[in-house]
Parts: structure tokens; sequence; C-alpha cells
């Protein structure tokens, strides 16, 4: 596990609001300097009237923003992060990872 999260709960349904944190043996949240982004994840189901017609996979969407200037890692590999923590993390995801695409905003 490289990321820990805080969840924000939402009224939503299938969006989860998460404050991304590198994870660590001592696990101090709220530390600045182990902030990584803000991660909002919009799940995105299929409508049943196209279920009969073989199109059965969920799709999703991560958004990261503020991305902490303090973060050394490249994008692509913050990418393959942030899905294994979104795979690992969100209850009852039930989707390939393949499925979820990283959008980073632009920081506020």
């Amino acid at each position: 596990m490289d990321f820990i999260g805080i969840e924000e709960i939402q009224p939503y349904e299938n969006m989860y609001k998460y404050k991304i944190f590198e994870y660590d043996d001592v696990i101090e949240l709220g530390n600045e300097e182990k902030f990584v982004c803000d991660l909002r994840f919009i799940k995105l189901d299929i409508n049943s009237l196209y279920k009969n017609k073989g199109i059965d996979e969920s799709i999703g969407y991560a958004v990261v923003e503020n991305l902490s200037k303090n973060i050394e890692i490249p994008h692509q590999n913050l990418e393959k992060k942030i899905k294994s923590f979104i795979m690992q993390e969100i209850p009852l995801i039930n989707m390939k990872e393949s499925s979820i695409n990283v959008i980073f905003g632009l920081n506020k």
C-alpha cells in the first residue's frame, strides 16, 4: 500500500472523495509533508437497457486535484498508485483497473 486516505462523506451515489497521503509506518493523517492530493472518484454504471446488448462493465473517473508540489512521483506512476488505491479502498467497486480513467485537474 502506497497511499492512505481520509474519506470525505458525499451525499451522492457512486461518488467518493478522499484526501490522499503517502503511507508510512507511522500514520500521520493531516501531515502536510505526506499530503499527495485530493481525489474524487465517480463510478458510472451501465444503464440496464444496454446490459442486454453486451455492455456489462462500469467505468470510473478519478479526478486528481490539489496535487502537492512536494510529491516526486512521475505522473505515470502516480496514476498506477491512484488506481491501486481505488481498487483497494472503495467498497464494492467491482470493476477492472483498466476501466478507471485518471484525470489530473489544475491546482486551485
